[in-house]
């Protein structure tokens, strides 16, 4: 090596070493490096840019052209920007790269705008170079491919069609099935879901308030009057007391209750036995009652239930939490039909 080549290679690193100390002295560190050293013909390598420096500091990202000399640039990166210690940050970007030229490439420095309040400085990363090496051909077996083509993985993007498809027909297929058997069991296709339960009092009066109105009796329908008044009071006396009221003649209605006196009081009792017999001897017996008996059995059977019904009080909250609510009380209201009888 000549004397005047040493001079420049001593230039050229004096030069470099004090980029180096202007760098770490502003508290900006730049580095470039490539995932690997080497690459077969048409591989693709990651290109890392990372820049450390101070939260405050602005730098300038270069932006590269498509190719650097015969390396070409496939796909860049966002900026990620992470905390390091105090308060210090790290830039990272990253390029995906190729060449389709054997030997070696050089990758020159990157130059970084600093801006400043008056003024804007650059700083220049380090150097590289990339060794893209050819693949042996063996010239027996004739042409061969330089890589072989990798398959890439399905996504959720490309299959999400299929399966959206998949389940459609499914559906479809499962509201044919279930239509053709609900048809053929001579049911309807769709069933609305069952009213909640009303209290068995409740119903009681609302089936006493219907027969009230259809007036049986006053159209010489007298047996089908005592009918329907004795299924409401055993429907009541079933759901009330849990007594097989329906399966159960008179006598064996009023026995239950004599067994247990604690179920209702001799009143109550009373009015039950009263309603029941009459209705035997109208039913079997073929009596005809007066007006008078008519309207007493129905006031009977209203004042059964209303005597044997259960009422809930809720619990009233204390002062303190009765702000903003409403006390509720679940009772027994008075019968406006009762009192027209």
């Amino acid at each position: 090596m000549n004397r005047s080549h040493q001079l420049k290679y001593i230039f050229s690193f004096s030069v470099f070493f004090l980029s180096l100390l202007f760098v770490n002295g502003q508290g900006i560190k730049l580095r470039t490096a490539l995932e690997h050293d080497s690459i077969w013909l048409g591989d693709q390598i990651k290109l890392l840019i990372v820049v450390e420096q101070p939260a405050a500091t602005k730098i300038e990202f270069p932006q590269l052209p498509d190719s650097i000399q015969k390396i070409e640039i496939l796909q860049k990166s966002k900026i990620d920007t992470s905390k390091l210690d105090g308060t210090r940050i790290q830039l990272k970007q990253t390029y995906l790269v190729t060449c389709f030229d054997s030997g070696a490439h050089y990758i020159p420095p990157f130059k970084f705008n600093v801006k400043r309040a008056l003024s804007v400085d650059s700083l220049r990363s380090n150097d590289l170079t990339l060794f893209v090496k050819f693949p042996p051909v063996d010239l027996k077996k004739g042409p061969a491919d330089i890589k072989k083509p990798f398959s890439a993985p399905v996504t959720l993007k490309e299959i999400a069609p299929w399966l959206l498809g998949i389940i459609l027909i499914g559906a479809i297929v499962f509201l044919v099935i279930y239509a053709i058997s609900r048809i053929k069991r001579n049911k309807p296709l769709f069933v609305r879901p069952p009213k909640p339960k009303l209290p068995p009092h409740v119903l009681a009066l609302q089936e006493l308030d219907k027969l009230k109105k259809e007036e049986l009796w006053q159209h010489e329908k007298v047996k089908d009057y005592y009918t329907r008044l004795t299924d409401i009071v055993r429907v009541y006396i079933e759901d009330r007391f849990t007594i097989a009221a329906m399966e159960q003649t008179t006598f064996e209605i009023l026995t239950s209750f004599k067994q247990n006196e604690s179920l209702i009081d001799k009143k109550t009792f009373a009015e039950l036995k009263e309603i029941l017999e009459l209705a035997d001897f109208v039913k079997f017996a073929k009596l005809t009652p007066l007006p008078d008996e008519n309207h007493h059995v129905l006031s009977n059977a209203y004042l059964f239930v209303k005597e044997t019904t259960v009422e809930t009080v809720t619990e009233l909250p204390k002062p303190a939490e009765t702000k903003g609510k409403e006390d509720v009380v679940v009772g027994l209201s008075d019968n406006k039909e009762e009192s027209q009888l």
